[in-house]
Formats: structure tokens, C-alpha cells, sequence
């Protein structure tokens, strides 16, 4: 297929069409990495993107979260002014300078954008940012659900009245939602409790996104073993998962695919702490998660974590070279 674009590859990829091959992605490493890599031998003039022949993805430039941004809500539950100074949507500062120009550039240039479709998940749309604020919410949501509700309406509306804005104006590839809401084991609220709290609200926001044609509604969370909610996401329009730091069984990717078959779309998926190891640990976590996946569909293959400082440039070079080996292969 000649000419295919960055995008076009990203959404053939993901919405299970002919493509050319699967794109080449990663997160961007931080800068204890790059330090590491650049005494390593990676020259300091190209990008890591530019360099291993990335495809990154770009946001559109929106901020959900509550203002000032990445703050937690004190008092969100309780002080009846809380709400409009964290969630203004005219706050300027939400939307990037130009964002329209800027992604429509980016889009005549064949690139992937996206937009993140809420401000964190469930709990910290109702105040949680420590413990006692989580110990607060949970009391909250068994004492005064009524409340609750109401909270998390308005800061739904709110989501959606940003997210109007923005996509009347801009296509965007796919949109991110983030749930933070389990250990290692288990969610931390009861899968009945999630359904009545959370789901309408993704409901919601996914309606919203389908009228605007975003295709891909992703799913992005850390750690935690979210399986006992995943039936609900899916079912409320989420037909994307991109699991980080994968930690329990129950979120291997082999395992999701085996139980949502290809109907949902997964990227990543590959130990980053094999990289971190030895070279037979890097060839083992590339060979027993990336064919047997690419077989079924719907899959972009990529580290479940950004490449760490503990991960030698020559690791990372050899696991790239097994993707684009494995590329031209199918």
C-alpha cells in the first residue's frame, strides 16, 4: 500500500482494516532516560522519535481536569462554590493556543490526534487526592449518593461542553479516558457501585463522541485489575484498551483478547521491565505477547510503559529491531 499516512495506518491498524503494517510507536522517555541513551551513544540532534522511526501521537490541545489543573478538588463535595472555580470551561488556559490551525496542520500531514475525554476517573471527579479524601468519597458515596450524582453530572456537562467546543471544529483519531480505581487485585468500589456512579457518565461523553465520528474510544489506566468494570466500559462505548504496568493476569492482553475477542482494540501490551533485564528477556516478552496478538487483529504493539532509566539503550535498540523484523513479516 503506497503512501499510506501515519493516521491511515494508526486506524487500519486499530479498526482491524488492510494496512501496510502496524505502526511503530512508544511512549516518549523521560529525561533520566535520554541522559542514559545519549552517554549511551544516541546522538543529541534527532529526536528518539526521529531516530527509531516513531509515529507519535498528538493531543489536540484540551484540559479537562480540574483547575488549577492537576489539583485535587478540596471540598468539591461540600463547598457549593467549589465546582465553578474548578470547572469553568471558558477558563482560557483549557484550550491550546491556535488548536484549531495546529491540528488541522497536523491532519493535512497525515498525523494521529487525540483528545482526552475527562479529567481523571471516578474519584477524582468527587475530591480524592490523598487518603483522607478517598476515606471522605467513599463515605460519600454509601451516605449521600443523591450528592454524588448531582456532582458528577455537572462535571460530566462540563466534559461535554469542552469536548463540544473542541470537536465542532477539529476531527480527532481517538479520544482517551483515564480510571484510576484499582489495585492490583480488585477495584476499589464494588462494580454495581461503579455502574451507578461512573457509567452514565461515560455513556455520555461517548454518545458525544460518536456524533462527532471519533472511532476509537480508548481506555487508558495503570496497574490496576480493572476486569470486574471492563464489562460496563464496553458496554457504555469504550472499544478501546491501553493498560499500563500491567500487574495482574487478569489485564494480559492475551487474556482480554480472549475474553472480548477483536472487537475491542488494544495497544501496547509489552513488559517494559524486560527491557530492563537481559537480551533473552527482551526477545521473550516481544515474541510471547506481540505474533500471537497481530494474529487476531486490532492490535498495536508497544512498551506498557514509557523505557525507564533502567533500560539500556542497546535493549531498547534490539526491541525495536524485533517489532520492525516482525513488521516485515506480516
Amino acid at each position: 500500500m503506497g503512501g499510506i499516512t501515519q493516521r491511515q495506518r494508526f486506524l487500519n491498524t486499530l479498526l482491524g482494516e488492510k494496512t501496510d503494517r502496524f505502526p511503530f510507536f512508544d511512549l516518549e522517555p523521560g529525561e533520566e532516560t535520554l541522559q542514559r541513551w545519549h552517554s549511551e551513544g544516541l546522538g543529541r540532534k534527532q529526536s528518539v522519535a526521529a531516530h527509531f522511526n516513531l509515529e507519535p501521537h498528538h493531543s489536540v490541545g484540551l484540559t479537562l481536569r480540574s483547575y488549577p489543573f492537576f489539583r485535587k478538588t478540596p471540598g468539591i463535595l461540600d463547598d457549593p462554590t467549589a465546582f465553578d472555580r474548578h470547572y469553568d470551561p471558558d477558563q482560557p488556559s483549557r484550550y491550546a493556543d491556535n488548536f484549531e490551525e495546529k491540528a488541522r496542520r497536523l491532519r493535512r500531514h497525515g498525523r494521529v490526534v487525540y483528545v482526552d475525554a475527562s479529567g481523571g476517573g471516578l474519584l477524582q471527579m468527587i475530591g480524592v487526592g490523598d487518603w483522607e479524601s478517598m476515606l471522605a468519597a467513599c463515605r460519600a458515596l454509601i451516605q449521600r449518593p443523591r450528592a454524588v450524582e448531582e456532582l458528577l453530572d455537572r462535571i460530566t456537562d462540563f466534559y461535554c461542553i469542552c469536548l463540544e467546543r473542541v470537536l465542532s471544529r477539529v476531527p480527532v483519531d481517538y479520544a482517551s479516558f483515564y480510571e484510576p480505581i484499582a489495585s492490583n487485585t480488585a477495584p476499589v468500589v464494588s462494580p454495581a457501585m461503579f455502574a451507578r456512579f461512573a457509567i452514565p457518565g461515560y455513556r455520555k461523553v461517548n454518545d458525544l463522541l460518536k456524533r462527532h465520528r471519533v472511532p476509537l474510544r480508548i481506555l487508558c489506566t495503570t496497574g490496576g485489575n480493572l476486569t470486574a468494570l471492563l464489562p460496563s466500559l464496553i458496554e457504555a462505548g469504550i472499544n478501546g484498551l491501553w493498560i499500563s504496568n500491567i500487574r495482574s493476569a487478569g489485564m494480559a492482553y492475551a487474556m482480554l483478547r480472549r475474553r472480548f475477542g477483536p472487537e475491542i482494540a488494544l495497544i501496547g501490551g509489552i513488559d517494559a521491565g524486560a527491557l530492563a533485564k537481559d537480551t533473552a528477556a527482551v526477545r521473550e516478552a516481544v515474541s510471547k505477547t506481540v505474533p500471537a496478538l497481530l494474529a487476531r487483529g486490532r492490535y498495536l504493539p508497544c512498551l506498557d510503559d514509557r523505557p525507564r532509566s533502567n533500560v539500556p539503550l542497546s535493549h531498547y535498540c534490539l526491541y525495536r529491531r524485533l517489532l520492525e523484523k516482525i513488521a516485515g513479516s506480516v
